[in-house]
């Protein structure tokens, strides 16, 4: 989508921004102003190499826990490089050591593609969220 023209009412939309960028630099005198319209259409996410389902195959609710019926809610923040090595996982929201500890197990036992960029490997850090709830 970087290459193709984007119209609206059969105006070239892409072009309108960046002639405005053009003249905001010019009427403000910045130095250095830099934006391009943004797409998803060329990236994408690191992804677990069997998909989401081989992420779910490794997630092991917490004994205790699921005796208990307790859930949980966490969110981890983790680096996946280009090659698809994960490395610095934090904790970004606890649902308590149990649920923790199970979520960044999960991670670490799956194989990651990593985040592609216009057909490229790039290194990401991003946020998965997970739910531990008790059925």
């Amino acid at each position: 989508m970087l290459n193709d023209t984007i119209t609206l009412d059969g105006e070239n939309i892409m072009s309108k921004t960046k002639l405005t960028l053009a003249a905001l630099v010019l009427l403000l005198g910045a130095t250095q102003l830099m934006a391009e319209p943004k797409s998803d259409a060329k990236c994408c996410q690191p992804m677990p190499a069997g998909g989401m389902a081989a992420l779910e195959r490794n997630i092991i609710y917490p004994t205790f826990d699921r005796l208990v019926g307790n859930s949980a809610d966490v969110i981890l923040n983790f680096h996946v490089d280009v090659n698809g090595n994960v490395s610095n996982i934090k904790v970004a929201r606890s649902g308590g050591a149990n649920f923790d500890n199970s979520a960044v197990s999960a991670v670490m036992n799956t194989e990651w593609k990593p985040a592609m960029q216009n057909g490229f490997p790039v290194a990401l850090t991003f946020a998965l969220p997970f739910e531990y709830r008790y059925k």
